[in-house]
């Protein structure tokens, strides 16, 4: 049973259950962080060690290559058929 308090999660998009995608000042650096999150046993949710850290410059060529991912995705879907 999930019972974390998705509140102190507001600067976040929920992008399943325990996956959120946040962005954050890291030595000056915004990164856009999507990670598993677990709650710990005060209740607080806290991420896990399962994740992944984009700079501006990898977000950037993600979103610009968003058409392609969507083609690749439904050639995939196809092939599964």
């Amino acid at each position: 049973v999930d019972s974390g308090d998705d509140s102190e999660m507001n600067d976040s998009v929920k992008l399943s259950k325990n996956r959120y995608l946040t962005v954050s000042t890291f030595k000056n650096k915004v990164r856009v962080d999507i990670r598993e999150y677990y709650v710990a046993d005060n209740g607080k949710r806290r991420p896990g060690k399962k994740g992944i850290s984009l700079s501006l410059d990898e977000w950037g060529k993600l979103k610009d290559n968003m058409d392609t991912i969507q083609t690749k995705i439904e050639e995939a879907q196809g092939d599964s058929d």
